[in-house]
């Protein structure tokens, strides 16, 4: 795919490439008022993040379109280390190199109201699933596999491009100050879910590896 920026980009580092676009609305979704279409419904950067908050939902455009229309051509080191940790260094204009790609896919929590403990696994899957439907429109369809549950385990898959489906495992692991576990790589889904429910707590992310052992946290997954 070739990297020519749309001609409406507005001046700044992020841009769309002239020809990619399938009018997805994933930016629209994730970075609302920073993208706009043109007459042909092709996307493209409108105005470029001017705070911290707007530049993480830019990042999360960035990641959340499938079709990687959305690029970087700047040189901040700190995006360029999260645009690397995330995996998408290719989609950094100035070559990156020397950073891994991070993946804090675990996330485990509590509950707030001593009442909500009885949840089960299918039931807190539930409360994600109807999250992210809240956000579908004409433009944007979420698709879900059947949800699978067990008294300790509930999961599913869903998908906001064509088939390409993200699983989601729900885990009753009833551990000291966190009483369940999620593992997927939507992350940026599950961390404004877990805020938005404004019903859990002691909310901690992990890699595979920190969770597998030395149990190392932070309290957001980027």
């Amino acid at each position: 795919m070739h990297n020519k920026p749309h001609k409406e980009n507005a001046p700044g580092p992020f841009y769309v490439c002239d020809g990619c676009c399938t009018a997805c609305d994933v930016p629209f979704a994730e970075a609302p008022g920073m993208f706009a279409y043109d007459s042909a419904n092709h996307c493209y950067v409108k105005r470029q993040p001017e705070t911290h908050d707007e530049l993480n939902k830019m990042l999360r455009a960035v990641h959340g379109a499938e079709l990687e229309c959305i690029r970087y051509r700047g040189n901040d080191t700190d995006v360029r280390r999260r645009l690397a940790e995330s995996g998408l260094s290719h989609l950094s204009d100035i070559p990156i190199s020397g950073i891994k790609p991070v993946s804090r896919n675990h996330v485990t929590f509590d509950v707030i109201d001593p009442l909500d403990e009885s949840l089960s696994p299918k039931q807190v899957g539930d409360l994600f699933q109807k999250h992210v439907r809240s956000f579908g429109n004409q433009y944007l369809t979420y698709r879900f596999t059947r949800l699978v549950d067990s008294p300790t385990r509930a999961s599913f898959s869903y998908s906001w491009f064509e088939d390409i489906f993200h699983p989601v495992e729900f885990f009753f692991i009833d551990l000291p100050e966190c009483r369940w576990l999620v593992v997927s790589d939507v992350t940026f889904a599950l961390y404004d879910w877990l805020i938005a429910e404004n019903r859990f707590c002691n909310v901690r992310w992990y890699t595979e590896m920190q969770w597998n052992g030395s149990k190392e946290w932070q309290e957001t997954p980027w």
